[in-house]
């Protein structure tokens, strides 16, 4: 029998998203975990290898996975405890001119009061898109000229490249070209928002026409498209345009829920009738064990004061955006207030970056006095203090409009923490049978659910202890055997007579 395909991970979103992010996002974290659960699947006969994009020559090259690793590692601990960053972490260059408007960005919004820091957000965002725009622009530009003069055989692989591709460890193919190490039958997987690139299809394109490899494509969700109101209109414009550009060039696709592998194939069916491929869903994995060790070492550390007291506040993890519903909330303790003595409505606390779309709201809590101090905004939260936050809260709210997913509702479950969700899309499915739902869009069917938790505080205590005796965590392995296990499907689907296409 051959030798199994392997298995490359395009890990370029993790370092574009780290040049203008602080924290792992949900998209980081679950790659993260996912690829360090692929570390451990050697034993399947698989060898996983990562690359990036080298922006000179506009093609995948190799890199070890500590970088990866160290990178990721070095986002869920506090920038403020620099002793417990991984070495290489620890001892970085001094800021690169590139990033020094972010920074100077970050320091001018941080002196300025809070509704005129929103307004500041959105003009940085507007520049940022414009510029990214033309960035995009330039470097089609250049590529359609180097299509041109690419040659159409691809250049044979020298035998001491051979011998590199053959050996059991990656050490020695840092920086390689991944044409030069890559079998044909090899797989090329983008597991994160590879978005970023609107020409992100012509890169598939290559790698299967010029070195026989296969794609596979892991969807979290399809919400610029679906419902392009909750999102800036750039990632409108940018995800379309990328999701057009990939999808002629991908051999597997995958999703994190059933319900967005539903969408995306109710979308294929509604734009691509032809195609028959399935989009196999895969089980998301339950908590970040990968950085367990660095958050339980720093979460000692946290202060009593950066975090409410234990029992005195409800918790809202979660970037802050219009489709996370952070209004619903608001509305809802702006009601709690009113029909209820003080010492009887708990603290509401949002930990999570101030993102897009919601000026208007952030505007009401400030013109509120944050609900009278009964609205604390925690930004940028570390780990360790979402460990604090998770472990010392009655329960944890997410009324999202849509999700591909819901991490911060396992999240809540793993730390033995009652959940109430909306009703919509995957969360359902995140709750898995032990969260109470309400309605996202009816403030009424919302101030009940909560008026009904908080009032009965011994009902809460029996939920808290169902959540902690019934939630059965999945492990990250499930989510990486699972994905290999889908590939293997694709190989035996492919190599079967081919099927008549729909419509044929």
């Amino acid at each position: 029998m051959g030798q199994a395909s392997a298995v490359w991970i395009d890990v370029e979103d993790l370092f574009h998203y780290v040049r203008h992010n602080a924290r792992l996002s949900g998209i980081q974290r679950l790659t993260y975990e996912l690829y360090t659960a692929l570390e451990d699947q050697e034993a399947t006969g698989r060898r996983v290898g990562y690359v990036r994009i080298d922006r000179q020559s506009d093609t995948f090259r190799v890199v070890p996975w500590e970088q990866v690793r160290a990178l990721c590692h070095g986002l869920t601990v506090s920038h403020a405890e620099p002793s417990l960053l991984p070495a290489a972490v620890q001892q970085k260059p001094r800021m690169p001119v590139r990033q020094m408007p972010r920074h100077l960005a970050v320091a001018l919004q941080d002196r300025l009061p809070a509704p005129a820091r929103e307004r500041f957000r959105r003009f940085c965002a507007l520049q940022s898109g414009a510029l990214h725009s033309l960035a995009e622009l330039t470097r089609e530009g250049v590529a359609a000229g180097r299509r041109r003069a690419r040659p159409v055989v691809p250049p044979a692989r020298s035998a001491a490249i051979v011998a590199v591709a053959d050996a059991p460890a990656d050490t020695g193919l840092a920086g390689v070209p991944l044409l030069d190490v890559a079998r044909p039958g090899d797989w090329l997987l983008s597991l994160g928002a590879s978005w970023h690139r609107t020409d992100y299809g012509r890169l598939l394109e290559r790698v299967r026409q010029d070195g026989g490899l296969r794609t596979g494509l892991l969807f979290y969700d399809l919400i610029p498209l679906r419902r392009p109101e909750w999102c800036h209109h750039t990632l409108v414009d940018t995800f379309g345009r990328w999701l057009d550009g990939v999808l002629p060039f991908v051999d597997a696709m995958f999703a994190i829920s059933k319900a967005t592998a539903d969408d995306v194939a109710r979308f294929l069916a509604e734009h691509d009738g032809g195609m028959v491929a399935p989009v196999l869903t895969i089980p998301v994995g339950t908590g970040f064990p990968a950085s367990a060790a660095a958050m339980g070492a720093e979460a000692e550390q946290v202060p009593d004061h950066a975090v409410p007291p234990p029992g005195s506040y409800v918790l809202f993890v979660s970037t802050i955006e219009a489709r996370k519903n952070h209004l619903l909330m608001f509305q809802v303790w702006r009601r709690l207030i009113e029909t209820l003595p003080a010492d009887q409505v708990p603290t509401l606390v949002f930990a999570g970056r101030v993102g897009w779309l919601v000026a208007d709201l952030m505007l009401q809590i400030a013109n509120t006095n944050y609900c009278d101090g009964k609205l604390l905004i925690v930004e940028d939260p570390s780990d360790a203090v979402l460990m604090r936050l998770y472990d010392g809260c009655l329960f944890t709210v997410l009324p999202s409009l849509f999700e591909g997913w819901g991490l911060p509702v396992t999240e809540s479950l793993a730390a033995g923490k009652p959940c109430v969700i909306s009703n919509l899309t995957s969360l359902p499915e995140a709750g898995a049978g032990l969260a109470r739902m309400l309605d996202p869009f009816d403030l009424n069917d919302a101030y009940r659910v909560i008026a009904d938790t908080l009032a009965d505080r011994e009902g809460l205590r029996s939920w808290e202890g169902e959540v902690r005796r019934s939630f059965k965590p999945v492990p990250w392995a499930r989510s990486a055997e699972a994905l290999l296990r889908g590939l293997d499907a694709e190989e035996r689907r492919t190599a079967a007579p081919a099927v008549q296409a729909v419509g044929a």
